[in-house]
């Protein structure tokens, strides 16, 4: 029983992880400054945009408040880093910028 009761709580654990957004800021450097920009996507999804991600410096994991294994994709279908980024795990990728085909996350 108790076995059973700890598996749906995982389950449910789980299932509240998945309907809760991924919240990544997207930082571009722009030599002496850099502009940020914030998006959000479920974590059943990989995020793709060119305009937003056609040049990152940096990204960050800022919410919800448990940690996604969120990885940079380049162009060419290979992650930039083994390594994910999430809460209080930025992913530094350059001091310019690079394109970044698209984020993927997933639960952790």
């Amino acid at each position: 029983m108790r076995a059973s009761f700890l598996t749906f709580l995982s389950a449910a654990a789980v299932a509240t992880a998945q309907s809760r957004d991924a919240v990544i800021v997207v930082e571009k450097s722009l030599g002496n400054r850099y502009v940020n920009t914030t998006v959000q996507f479920p974590p059943t999804m990989d995020y793709v945009n060119d305009e937003v991600l056609g040049q990152v410096s940096s990204l960050y994991q800022i919410g919800p408040e448990f940690t996604y294994f969120c990885f940079a994709i380049k162009p060419d279908g290979t992650f930039y880093n083994e390594e994910y980024f999430g809460l209080d795990k930025p992913l530094h990728l350059s001091t310019n910028n690079v394109v970044v085909a698209a984020i993927s996350c997933r639960i952790e």
